[in-house]
């Protein structure tokens, strides 16, 4: 096996699962941010020990690619490597297989090295860990994309549940917040692309307007706080 990469079994709880049995966006991500971090732990680069020395990791960009939607109870493989880095950023992907070894989906995702006490974006030069890159590529790529005039569905405002341990809004509720604003006869069908671009961090009781372009099978949401200003921009493609 490779040693550059790092893989976890995974079968997806009832939970996991929205109605057609298929795993929700928001919980495929969470495990994108667990096996990255416990691949990192492998190597004794601890959570705990990132944040002493004033450098975390946080996702800026995602994007899945899905040959066939994991579902509930069906065992599967997670791997995950980094990519090494991109401008002022870090890349690191993700494939997921069944146990024939198929590829059911793969993540292409984004990250940014900050420090937590003065929240500020450090430089790729700057990591003071070994990185060990591997170049192999996936389906998914994190690409531009923008909504040209979406309409506005509805407000949210983030409560206490939507928040994380780092004290903003988890990213995966931003998933759920799009998921519950596409039209239902798209929603119940499966997902063949996702993508998402984490602009601006909210916190509970910030408010945002949640907008809705639909282009034939692709739905492009945004989340823009009351000055106009864009928190979060997200596309799903359906089959």
């Amino acid at each position: 096996m490779d040693s550059r990469k790092y893989t976890v079994e995974y079968i997806p709880e009832f939970a996991d699962c929205d109605k057609k049995y298929d795993i929700k966006p928001q919980v495929l991500l969470a495990w994108c941010a667990e096996l990255a971090g416990n691949h990192l732990r492998s190597r004794n680069i601890t959570r705990e020990q990132m944040w002493k020395d004033g450098q975390v990791f946080l996702l800026t960009r995602a994007a899945v690619h899905f040959e066939k939607v994991p579902q509930y109870n069906n065992k599967l493989y997670m791997t995950t490597w980094e990519g090494g880095t991109k401008g002022s950023q870090f890349t690191r992907k993700f494939v997921v297989k069944d146990t024939d070894g198929n590829i059911l989906c793969d993540v292409d995702t984004m990250w940014a090295l900050v420090n937590p006490h003065s929240h500020k974006i450090c430089r790729p030069s700057e990591y003071i860990y070994e990185q060990i890159p591997c170049e192999d590529e996936v389906e998914a790529k994190v690409i531009k994309f923008k909504a040209e005039a979406p309409e506005k569905i509805k407000d949210y405002t983030f409560v206490y549940s939507d928040i994380d341990a780092n004290g903003h809004v988890n990213n995966g509720v931003y998933l759920r917040l799009m998921s519950n604003i596409i039209p239902q006869e798209l929603i119940d069908t499966h997902m063949k692309t996702m993508r998402i671009n984490f602009i601006h961090e909210c916190r509970q009781g910030e408010t945002v307007g949640l907008y809705l372009e639909i282009n034939d099978k692709i739905c492009t949401a945004e989340g823009r706080f009351p000055d106009g200003k864009v928190s979060f921009e997200a596309q799903a493609e359906f089959v």
